[in-house]
């Protein structure tokens, strides 16, 4: 296995990088949320922790900025209906530290958020990782991302309500987020029924 590569970032573009090692450009696939942090060290030599998965006739190199990020990829492939698309999905919208307290908190709602994650596979990510997070992931690990409280907030009971009627995860946090960052003030209901309006209209 390749523990890490350490290149010359030469590219970036959404959910990839390539990287420069002695004459030859590696191909990774990586986490969208990390491109933005990476576009400021193109040209610069920086280290990849990387996963190697071999698909019946293709290579894939996975990369990560950080160990934990990786030990938390491999971890989310353990889980029954989870491939490499729906893991870096999570990695997407979660640091380590965040997972790891959605996942304990059983926080369904939020992890619907992720592109690709709806309720049932929310479900099944707390019902088989739950106990393994606080055994694979020491507590320095999780210092190494800031924890952001998970409590159920007005987006996280508007999100969970419409996953319960049946709309996928990732429709209804993008029509949430829409409506609640144009309409701050209102209330819980209020929100509620402009988010029900917006979403009828599509």
């Amino acid at each position: 296995m390749i523990d890490y590569l350490k290149g010359r970032l030469v590219a970036v573009s959404p959910g990839k990088a390539v990287l420069e090692i002695g004459g030859v450009g590696f191909s990774l696939d990586m986490p969208p949320a990390e491109d933005y942090q990476m576009q400021s060290q193109l040209g610069q030599e920086i280290t990849v922790y990387t996963r190697l998965m071999v698909k019946e006739d293709e290579i894939y190199i996975y990369g990560f900025r950080a160990a934990e990020e990786r030990k938390l990829f491999n971890l989310l492939l353990s889980v029954s209906g989870f491939g490499p698309r729906l893991a870096l999905s999570l990695l997407a919208v979660f640091t380590v530290s965040e997972l790891y307290v959605a996942v304990l908190e059983e926080n369904i709602a939020q992890l619907c958020r992720a592109h690709g994650v709806g309720r049932k596979a929310a479900q099944r990510l707390v019902l088989e990782l739950k106990e393994k997070l606080p055994r694979v992931i020491s507590s320095e690990e999780l210092a190494a991302g800031s924890v952001s409280p998970t409590g159920c907030s007005v987006v996280d009971d508007i999100t969970e309500a419409l996953c319960a009627l049946g709309y996928s995860g990732t429709e209804a946090a993008d029509a949430v987020n829409k409506v609640v960052d144009q309409n701050k003030d209102l209330s819980r209901e209020e929100l509620l029924k402009l988010v029900l309006k917006s979403m009828a209209k599509n």
